[in-house]
């Protein structure tokens, strides 16, 4: 049985104005909670933080972490940045918008989208325990404007350039976008934030999709719900289950007047299985 992660964190954009400050802090947290609580080690955790993060390093390091993974492995995917969308390239999203992560080198026009992720995903192998954690925005309207850098809280939602809106002139309205990364309905998401979904891996969002995922002054550091993520696990010294992650992490935004909720979707039977351990 073998442990690894891939945990991505970016601050620094080539996208003028897109700066972030806390998403390096959560992959360094998060890091060293693997470490001293779930026994990864940290030969086996990559990290892509800022220049790192490009997208070709991001792809490559998403297909390693799913074919190394074998039959009772643990792997853990680890997002901490911007999220987008953009025009849906293949007719299959009902909004006409594909969600999308941003490297830090984003280019508008080859994006990499959840469509990606995915089929990437759903060639998991069996047996293996896949978590996957989104600490950015996969929603909201593409009229948020990006703060400034000393703004007290600010968004890890980008919004697509007025070039991409322009191209999508004549399309209805856009409604919330839906990621692709969840099968379940936008019904179910509505009500709750512990959904059943027949995915192969546990996927946790920093929000809902409804909501954005805060990049904030936290306790004497920039961080984002990855925070509140770590703060749960070290309180429990490790031992939690899913449910009892997500539980303890929305308890935690909220005692910091944090609106957003972080979302668990997945497999029933993989809700109350212990955190980070083998099928």
């Amino acid at each position: 049985m073998a442990k690894r992660a891939l945990l991505v964190g970016i601050n620094e954009y080539q996208v003028p104005g897109a700066n972030l400050r806390g998403c390096v802090n959560d992959v360094k947290s998060l890091t060293q909670a693997l470490v001293d609580l779930y026994g990864f080690k940290k030969t086996d955790i990559t990290v892509l933080a800022d220049g790192q993060a490009t997208k070709k390093a991001m792809l490559d390091g998403i297909k390693t972490l799913v074919k190394d993974s074998q039959k009772g492995d643990v792997a853990l995917l680890h997002y901490s940045g911007h999220g987008s969308n953009v025009p849906d390239d293949n007719g299959d999203e009902d909004d006409g918008r594909d969600e999308i992560l941003c490297p830090t080198n984003l280019d508008w026009d080859d994006p990499l989208r959840d469509d990606w992720l995915r089929t990437v995903f759903d060639g998991l192998k069996a047996g293996v325990n896949l978590t996957v954690i989104m600490d950015c925005c996969h929603s909201g309207t593409n009229t948020r404007a990006i703060q400034p850098p000393d703004a007290p809280v600010i968004s890890r939602y980008l919004p697509s350039p007025w070039g991409l809106k322009a191209a999508e002139s004549g399309r209805r309205a856009i409604s919330k976008p839906v990621s692709k990364l969840k099968r379940s309905t936008r019904a179910a998401r509505k009500t709750k934030d512990i959904v059943k979904a027949d995915l192969p891996e546990v996927l946790i969002t920093g929000c809902r999709d409804t909501q954005t995922s805060a990049d904030a002054f936290i306790d004497g550091s920039y961080n984002g719900a990855t925070y509140a993520l770590v703060t749960a696990m070290r309180g429990a010294k490790g031992k939690l289950t899913y449910r009892e992650l997500h539980d303890k992490a929305s308890a935690a935004l909220q005692k910091k007047n944090f609106d957003q909720v972080p979302q668990l979707e997945g497999r029933s039977a993989g809700f109350d299985a212990p955190l980070f351990s083998p099928i």
